[in-house]
């Protein structure tokens, strides 16, 4: 919601959207910053002293963002303010991951991240909705109502018994690179960087195509078939739960790669969102399958973490990709991008088979300190 949120309270009080783009970045960057942070303190001292603090500061301060853009404030202290709420985001996704082998065992972990992997995508459908809605009582509506939803639910999260219940590692890695010590968990994000820089190429194609086809509020349409298809991917993956992650990983990134570039044959809207609908198929299985893997190879007491640099990782990768796309878009067209971002993905699965002997599930053995 908050991405989306901004925008729009920016633009509802006068401001350009060079000014809302700013604040929208400010508050992403913010929040692929502090991550691996939270996630660290996840590990250490147990998700729920992570979360209390934060659910009471994030909304507040994204309230005070809400209230500054009402009172007309200096689009420099919206920006800071909205900073500070993106470094205060409660860790809940980490501390969720962190937590699923012990709240459905082992046998069932697999099926409980494809099933994770693919609600993420009610949340990126069901968000920017939610905003749009709220945004028509008022421009800062959709801060507020990001605000508090953001209070309920990790307040709800937080009052679970499993989450109560999680306890900090007794014994935490104590290299200064946390989570990043374990190569595979370098392997990971890099890969996650390379997959974020792909969607982001292909999602800002989106709008450009739609435009050209005569309506750029289409693109929120098209952009829907994309997330469905990845919607529906991670629930087969949740039946089919897979016994060798990184397999899916390989495969599946592959596959990705190739069915990225299927959009560039869309002479239609109704096309592009069926092709983008077969793209988002191996969306979540891909990315259920890392967060496997992501147990497995990271260093004892860094699991939170790891799973938060996956995020960062993801997120920067999307902010590079949609900033690289907009050039060629601007000079090559809308075609471009969506070649730039298979290629991309296809660099990403590329580099990960070359390091596929990285994501083992010892981080103690010797490859776990490779480069």
């Amino acid at each position: 919601m908050s991405a989306l949120a901004l925008i729009l309270l920016v633009r509802g009080a006068g401001g350009s959207y060079g000014e809302a783009g700013a604040v929208a970045a400010s508050f992403a960057i913010a929040v692929a910053v502090g991550a691996p942070y939270s996630g660290r303190l996840v590990d250490r001292r147990g998700p729920a002293h992570a979360l209390r603090l934060r659910l009471v500061l994030f909304p507040l301060l994204l309230g005070l963002v809400g209230l500054l853009g009402e009172a007309g404030a200096p689009i420099v202290a919206i920006a800071v303010t909205a900073a500070l709420a993106g470094l205060l985001l409660p860790p809940v996704s980490s501390a969720l991951r962190s937590i699923w082998p012990d709240v459905v065992g082992e046998d069932d972990v697999s099926t409980a991240y494809s099933i994770d992997a693919a609600l993420q995508e009610v949340i990126f459908i069901g968000g920017p909705m939610l905003v749009a809605a709220l945004s028509t009582i008022d421009p800062s509506a959709g801060v507020f109502g990001a605000a508090v939803t953001s209070a309920v639910g990790t307040l709800a999260f937080v009052r679970l018994p499993p989450v109560r219940a999680a306890r900090p590692v007794d014994h935490p890695r104590g290299s200064r690179l946390g989570a990043l010590s374990s190569v595979g968990v370098r392997t990971i994000a890099l890969l996650s960087l390379f997959l974020g820089l792909g969607f982001g190429a292909v999602e800002i194609a989106v709008p450009a195509f739609a435009e050209g086809e005569g309506s750029r509020a289409l693109a929120g349409v098209v952009l829907a078939g994309f997330s469905a298809g990845s919607l529906l991917g991670g629930l087969l993956a949740g039946l089919r739960p897979s016994r060798d992650e990184r397999r899916r990983v390989l495969v599946g990134t592959a596959v990705l790669a190739a069915l990225l570039a299927l959009p560039l044959a869309a002479g239609s809207v109704a096309g592009m969102t069926a092709l983008l609908f077969i793209a988002g198929l191996p969306i979540a299985p891909v990315v259920a399958a890392l967060y496997g893997l992501i147990g497995k190879v990271a260093a004892p007491g860094t699991v939170a973490e790891a799973f938060s640099w996956f995020g960062t990782a993801v997120s920067l990768g999307v902010a590079g990709g949609s900033v690289t796309g907009g050039w060629l878009i601007d000079d090559h067209g809308w075609q471009a991008s969506i070649a730039l971002g298979a290629m991309l993905v296809a660099g990403g699965a590329g580099l990960t088979i070359l390091r596929r002997g990285t994501l083992v599930s010892d981080p103690g053995s010797p490859v776990g300190v490779a480069l």
